[in-house]
């Protein structure tokens, strides 16, 4: 077996990938924790249907983009009902955790320009990046990916990250009624593009038709996510239906959120909206929150009021095939009033590491999501994990054991994420790729919680840089979250 070159790379363990041998441990999801309220969409530009939210993180600061919109009578989508156009705001936080609007002076509303409205010609949804490309030309360092006149998808491009034009077409070969999300992607050089596409049984076509959209509730169409790569944002292969491994019954993912993880950049994350028409299971209908306004939204438009919708993960090593959990990752919640709509847990494209609430403690990953859908006034609603939290390698009390595949690594130090109960230990041993104990490598049984916890070993850990090992990891009522080989220095 060719061993795995991770340098001084943070290793996740979030899939199997580098296991050889696993007993009696397996890969563990984690869930988010709300937080607080970081922003009331409340202004007279926003609304009960406010969404699609970006994130971009600049140093000491950051940018939140997302849609301003209100409903229309019953919950209606339709732009000639609705109280107002559907805007593209912007607002800006210093600590990630409570974001203000910053007003910008761009575009008129109800006859002023005293809001934070950047965009008012998109309809229905546009996503941001910051292209990390060292080749971007100045001008188009910020990008906006929208859908725009008609069903294609178009590239919005900016300077300084508030004031966009439109530059030109990038794709029309699927349906974008959905975020549809790009980045530059250093590991690989590329630029990747993931966006909505359609299969199914009468879904001759990637794209929306007439028939398809006056559709009550969609049967036999299945929204998938199609992948593109690029070397200059302009050339694109040919698009590919992403793909799961193992496999996974074919559900529906409203949006995708694929973006590289920030501390391990050869890993990318999603955490795509699951869509699931429940009309077939009206029961439960008269007992979930704003029943009248529900059944009016049923009548008048069907699946507006018995579609509902959830958040998984999934993740991938080349942007292509993904693991992709089953389990929900976000769901509605409790029935407080003003959940289990079709809107819920629509994540904010992008995460945030901010500073703990609890002092002395690590910092976290926050993530956002808009809340309240359809019922009141969006709040987006700050949730946070762990760092490289999302999985683990887990064991129960009973001991258990990992064997890696083969690896090589730099540098002269090992740390590792991890959590123990006071009973519980983590060791780590280094075999030769036979598989035999090097002598001095034994770490003994490491308990604790601490996301940067050295391993000593008896002997130099640099002596072995360069070389094939592996990491024998015996466990107990404990999660590995991550590891990463680095100089000692660092």
């Amino acid at each position: 077996m060719e061993p795995l070159k991770i340098g001084t790379r943070r290793e996740v363990c979030w899939d199997e990938a580098l296991i050889a041998l696993a007993e009696g441990v397996s890969v563990r999801m984690h869930r988010p924790e709300f937080k607080n309220v970081a922003l009331v969409l409340d202004a007279p530009w926003e609304g009960s249907t406010s969404s699609y939210f970006s994130l971009i993180r600049e140093d000491g600061f950051f940018r939140l983009y997302y849609r301003g919109m209100d409903s229309g009578p019953e919950g209606s989508d339709l732009l000639s009902e609705l109280p107002h156009i559907p805007v593209t705001c912007y607002a800006e936080s210093t600590d990630g955790k409570v974001f203000h609007r910053v007003n910008t002076g761009i575009c008129p509303f109800d006859g002023s320009t005293d809001n934070n409205i950047i965009l008012d010609v998109i309809k229905d949804n546009i996503s941001f990046f910051k292209d990390t490309n060292p080749a971007c030309p100045p001008e188009e360092r910020y990008k906006g990916l929208a859908q725009y006149k008609g069903q294609a998808l178009h590239l919005f491009t900016s300077a300084d990250g508030v004031h966009f034009r439109h530059a030109r077409m990038v794709a029309d070969d699927a349906a974008y009624d959905s975020l549809n999300v790009g980045f530059w992607d250093g590991e690989r050089e590329r630029y990747f593009l993931f966006y909505r596409g359609l299969h199914g049984a009468i879904a001759e076509t990637s794209k929306w038709t007439a028939e398809m959209s006056d559709m009550a509730h969609n049967d036999g169409i299945v929204r998938d996510v199609r992948v593109r790569t690029s070397e200059d944002f302009v050339n694109w292969d040919s698009p590919q239906r992403i793909r799961f491994d193992p496999a996974r019954e074919d559900l529906e993912l409203y949006t995708n959120n694929v973006i590289p993880y920030y501390r391990a950049k050869h890993m990318m994350i999603g955490m795509p909206t699951r869509y699931v028409d429940r009309y077939e299971d009206a029961v439960n209908f008269e007992y979930l929150p704003e029943r009248e306004s529900r059944a009016a939204m049923i009548r008048r438009f069907g699946r507006t009021g018995t579609a509902m919708t959830d958040c998984v993960l999934m993740t991938s090593r080349n942007g292509y095939t993904f693991r992709r959990t089953d389990e929900v990752f976000l769901s509605p919640g409790p029935e407080d009033g003003k959940s289990w709509y079709y809107g819920d847990c629509f994540l904010c494209y992008g995460m945030a590491e901010t500073v703990s609430d609890r002092p002395g403690f690590p910092n976290e990953i926050s993530l956002y999501v808009g809340e309240e859908e359809r019922v009141r006034s969006v709040k987006l609603s700050r949730y946070t994990i762990r760092l490289d939290g999302f999985f683990s390698w887990n064991c129960g009390f009973a001991p258990g054991r990992v064997v890696t595949k083969p690896i090589v690594f730099d540098g002269s130090r090992l740390s590792i994420n991890f959590a123990t109960s006071a009973l519980g230990y983590v060791r780590i041993r280094l075999l030769d790729p036979d598989g035999n104990a090097l002598e001095g490598f034994d770490s003994g049984r490491l308990f604790g919680d601490s996301v940067d916890r050295p391993v000593d070993f008896e002997k130099d850990l640099a002596s072995l840089a360069g070389k094939p090992v592996c990491l024998e990891i015996t466990m107990s009522d404990a999660d590995l979250y991550s590891f990463v080989f680095e100089n000692a220095e660092n």
